[in-house]
């Protein structure tokens, strides 16, 4: 992925002297498609899912599908913050599962 190291954004201020920080961008953007990966499986399973378990047709060509979209939003993020709304995304997901309580039943 060759391409998406020349579309890289972040340029450390001291490439010889390379902090945490600087390195864990290096990092973030060298596997950006990847980040994007996992987050749009956990964006799909934490909004979307209905159930977890699928038939394993749908469940590779839905891993397929994701992964063409973390390309292109691995593209779309040179110039848009998507991994930073993708987090967002999942930080609202996770606090509505958390506040959603499963129905009830009672027995009598």
């Amino acid at each position: 992925m060759d391409w998406i190291q020349l579309a890289s954004t972040y340029v450390p201020a001291n490439p010889d002297q390379l902090s945490a920080f600087d390195s864990f961008r290096l990092w973030a953007d060298h596997n950006r498609a990847w980040i994007l990966f996992v987050q749009l499986i956990l964006v799909y399973y934490l909004g979307f899912a209905t159930r977890i378990r699928m038939p394993i047709l749908k469940t590779v060509l839905l891993y397929v599908l994701l992964f063409a979209g973390a390309l292109i939003f691995a593209i779309l993020d040179v110039q848009l913050p998507v991994k930073s709304a993708m987090l967002v995304a999942i930080a609202i997901l996770v606090i509505v599962k958390v506040r959603i309580k499963p129905e009830q039943t009672q027995r009598k």
